[in-house]
């Protein structure tokens, strides 16, 4: 970014940079998960499923969650950003290989912008109170004033025997970073 000099009656750039100093907050979640059970039917009272993207390739397992958001720290109420409407499955798309995958909406209509890079959300793959398998998702930004659609998908190794067991995913409670959305 470069800033115009303070003589200049055109508004001519200045040859140097301005580096401005962000100021990462950080944040903390609340743990969410949901049942799975199979694709639900075709109806013209709400969107088909996000999730799997090819339904062909295996045996799936469906579910939502409504929202997972991320709280300032030091707040029990002040969203800083989140995700809504959240699908996820689970499909056997191979010998001992199953197919997890995530869709929402990145809700940057909150006081923040969220940042994954170092801070990912940890997905897991459960059978009654067993973990099968985990997945981090380092989620693209959340961008201030955004309602964008994201999509995450990952292959991991479960043995076939396991797959007829899943019966929830869980989202686990985790720490974040944000930025303050510039105005």
């Amino acid at each position: 970014m470069r800033e115009a000099c303070s003589a200049s009656k055109r508004g001519r750039l200045c040859g140097a940079s301005v580096e401005r100093e962000v100021v990462l907050g950080t944040c903390y979640s609340y743990p969410q998960f949901c049942s799975l059970g199979p694709l639900p039917p075709r109806t013209p009272a709400r969107p088909d499923p996000q999730v799997p993207r090819d339904s062909a390739l295996g045996a799936c397992a469906h579910g939502k969650i409504g929202a997972f958001y991320f709280y300032m720290e030091g707040s029990s109420d002040d969203a800083a950003f989140g995700f809504c409407e959240i699908e996820v499955s689970v499909q056997h798309v191979a010998e001992d290989k199953v197919r997890l995958e995530l869709y929402c909406i990145g809700d940057g209509y909150q006081s923040e912008r969220g940042i994954g890079r170092r801070h990912p959300l940890k997905v897991a793959i459960l059978a009654k109170d067993k973990v099968l398998a985990t997945a981090d998702w380092h989620f693209p930004d959340v961008i201030c004033g955004h309602a964008d659609p994201m999509h995450f998908v990952t292959d991991l190794a479960m043995a076939d025997n396991l797959f007829a067991r899943i019966d929830r995913i869980e989202l686990a409670g985790t720490g974040g970073e944000s930025e303050p959305c510039r105005v």
